[in-house]
């Protein structure tokens, strides 16, 4: 079962209203075969061939700390009697695709190329078309010269909408020369378009666990204990310390994401990378992404695994039963602002959604899906493969 859950430059004074919109997508190429890797007598053999079962006593789920995952800067106390000391700042934006009768999802980075320093305490989106605003806190200071993503906002695509007209709005306080802030309160960027498809169908594709030759070459490429992944799950962990917790978790998804860049395989060759080679290049394809992303959960503790489709390879992390995933989703919120969370459930629990490829925070959709009523779906794959990572005194 797939499920989610949704609680120019111009005058000084004015923002500078430039911006880009980038969509943000892995790349669509397709996965290798698994008939490539072995010998093709054995393939059909392997595909029904479940060579491993998961042990429930073996499950771990990550806590949800009782402190917020974030501490705000106090808002600075500003005036608007003293003269207005002006300011310049260009806006970028990445999403996934849009569907129409499901939420939308943008990153927001802002950049402050005039010479005040400017504190952000309110950002969103407005839908130029029905007057909504999609907003959020902020406590976000930029300093002269500098980029901060402020975070993302999810808005609601109507039903039979074939596109979204957005406009960025962003309440700030900017620094005078003497020290003092001028409220110059929420201030709106250009408007931006983006296009809305159709909601899709529910597919259901063939599913297949943990098949023979498939699995022990996976789990033989994932590798918590690698120097280097021990380090990087260490630096992402310790800014939420303690035992093994979600916010750790949306860190090095984070870090992943920030990390790693996203390059393809070399032309006639497919490569499994091991996370240390994918850490050491800074860069690899989505099933480089999903070996050291279960790697780099394993390394904290958490219970990973993997999915192939025809086109494209993600992990995901299990975080428990319906009264855990509901404590998970609600702090992922905390962490991220109100998203839709995504995920898979099957007898063990549920399994959260971890695709740096695609989305741009955890939780969100993987490639080659699409969100429906109630849920989301698998597209154009004629079989989803799932492999999960065993403790190595089990392999």
């Amino acid at each position: 079962m797939r499920s989610f859950e949704k609680r120019y430059p111009l005058l000084m004074v004015f923002i500078l209203i430039t911006g880009s919109v980038m969509s943000l997508e892995c790349v669509s190429e397709p996965v290798q075969k698994i008939g490539e890797y072995i010998a093709p007598s054995s393939i059909a053999y392997m595909q029904n061939e479940k060579v491993y079962d998961v042990d429930p006593l073996r499950l771990t789920v990550p806590v949800v700390p009782v402190q917020p995952p974030f501490r705000y800067d106090s808002r600075p106390l500003a005036e608007r009697t003293i003269g207005s000391p002006g300011y310049q700042l260009a806006s970028s934006y990445y999403y996934n695709a849009f569907y129409e009768g499901s939420e939308g999802v943008v990153s927001i980075s802002v950049e402050n190329l005039g010479d005040s320093t400017v504190f952000a305490y309110e950002f969103g989106l407005l839908d130029a078309d029905t007057d909504t605003w999609y907003g959020q806190e902020s406590s976000t200071t930029i300093i002269p010269g500098e980029e901060k993503k402020l975070g993302y906002v999810s808005v609601y695509v109507p039903e039979g909408a074939q596109e979204m007209k957005l406009k960025l709005g962003l309440s700030v306080l900017v620094r005078t020369q003497s020290g003092q802030w001028y409220d110059y309160e929420r201030q709106y960027f250009d408007e931006f378009v983006i296009d809305a498809a159709q909601e899709p169908q529910m597919e259901d594709p063939e599913h297949i666990s943990n098949p023979g030759s498939i699995f022990g070459l996976m789990n033989s490429k994932i590798d918590p204990y690698d120097t280097g992944v021990r380090k990087m799950a260490a630096v992402s962990a310790k800014k939420y310390p303690g035992q093994y917790n979600i916010y750790q978790l949306c860190s090095l998804f984070d870090d992943t994401k920030s990390k790693i860049d996203y390059i393809s395989d070399p032309r006639g060759r497919d490569l499994w990378s091991a996370p240390g080679d994918t850490l050491e290049i800074g860069a690899g394809d989505c099933d480089d992404y999903s070996i050291l992303l279960a790697s780099l959960v394993e390394a904290i503790g958490g219970t990973s695994r993997i999915y192939l489709t025809d086109t494209h390879a993600f992990a995901s992390v299990y975080i428990g039963n319906a009264s855990n995933t509901a404590l998970t989703v609600e702090a992922i919120r905390q962490y991220y602002g109100d998203m839709p969370v995504y995920y898979t459930t099957d007898e063990y629990g549920s399994w959260l959604i971890l695709d740096p490829t695609s989305s741009v925070y955890a939780g969100g959709l993987p490639a080659g899906t699409a969100p429906v009523k109630g849920g989301w779906t698998f597209q154009n794959t004629s079989q989803v493969i799932i492999i999960d990572v065993a403790p190595k005194d089990q392999e």
